[in-house]
């Protein structure tokens, strides 16, 4: 009845204050004191967590409006430092955040943050993680969530697109019909060098016919027929 109690949970750590002074930090348990003891404990939350960090619109190094937002995952390693150091350590780390992207983008035209999304997200949680620690929160991960371009360079971006595809296909294309044109002359030439070939070819023709249909009626070629005419006639 005199009494408060105090839990302190496995992902909490607690912080122990006496006539206002820290007194120290309490592991996981359960806690009493008298009430008429002027005791207060903090509780913090050491699990690691996400956050985002909304993005704002920023002109890059070649003046292009870009929109990005960042996704952080840290945790609190120093609850004592994470409480005296900073106000509030989690807008403390979503500004560190902020601030360091701007200067990132502002720092490289709109190609390069395309191109550089992973090497943008390294460089991010490199800068931050040291401040971040000084204040008791360690950063482990910094990714590019979203980045949102200017209607304009959407539409600019999806005709170089375009194009590239209609190019892509075109030399398809063209790699086909250079292909087919050279099967084709070097069948011409295998025919004219052995002219059996020609004839294999009608044999086989005429056998897919045949077994196709039961009467098929084989009609000699122009040389053939004016070879019988010629020959058929009366000699002097």
């Amino acid at each position: 009845m005199f009494r408060n109690k105090v839990i302190v949970r496995e992902y909490e750590r607690g912080l122990l204050y006496q006539n206002g002074r820290f007194a120290g930090l309490l592991p996981p348990g359960r806690y009493r004191y008298w009430r008429w003891q002027d005791r207060k404990v903090d509780l913090v939350d050491v699990r690691e967590v996400s956050q985002t960090v909304e993005g704002q619109e920023i002109l890059s190094a070649d003046k292009i409006g870009v929109r990005v937002t960042l996704i952080a995952q840290f945790r609190v390693v120093d609850p004592v430092a994470a409480r005296h150091q900073v106000g509030d350590y989690r807008s403390q780390l979503y500004q560190d955040l902020q601030l360091t992207l701007r200067e990132a983008v502002t720092g490289r035209t709109l190609e390069d943050l395309l191109k550089e999304r992973d090497a943008l997200s390294t460089g991010l949680r490199e800068d931050v993680a040291p401040r971040a620690l000084a204040y008791g929160v360690e950063l482990s991960r910094v990714g590019v969530k979203d980045m949102i371009l200017p209607g304009t360079v959407r539409a600019v971006f999806l005709q170089e697109v375009e194009a590239d595809l209609k190019g892509r296909a075109s030399l398809a294309a063209a790699r086909h019909e250079v292909a087919a044109a050279r099967a084709r002359a070097n069948t011409a030439k295998l025919v004219q060098e052995n002219p059996l070939l020609l004839r294999l070819q009608e044999l086989e023709t005429l056998a897919q016919l045949a077994s196709k249909s039961g009467n098929v009626v084989v009609v000699p070629g122009l040389d053939g027929l004016f070879g019988r005419a010629s020959g058929s006639g009366p000699t002097s």
